[in-house]
């Protein structure tokens, strides 16, 4: 289950941050460092919180 939303964020935020990168190669390297920022901090924060529900509801 949090295998998929992960890549569910992965997806979004890479595809989010391709669609408005503009200043050719240089600005193609901004967002791709971006995305895998954004990415791992919403993995991190998502992943606690899901954690702490699948936890509370016994699925853990």
């Amino acid at each position: 289950i949090k295998s998929l939303f992960f890549a569910f964020i992965i997806v979004t935020v890479s595809s989010y941050m391709g669609i408005n990168t503009s200043g050719g190669a240089e600005g193609v390297g901004k967002s791709t460092t971006q995305a895998v920022v954004i990415s791992m901090i919403l993995i991190l924060v998502s992943d606690f919180f899901m954690t702490m529900l699948l936890n509370a509801l016994g699925i853990i």
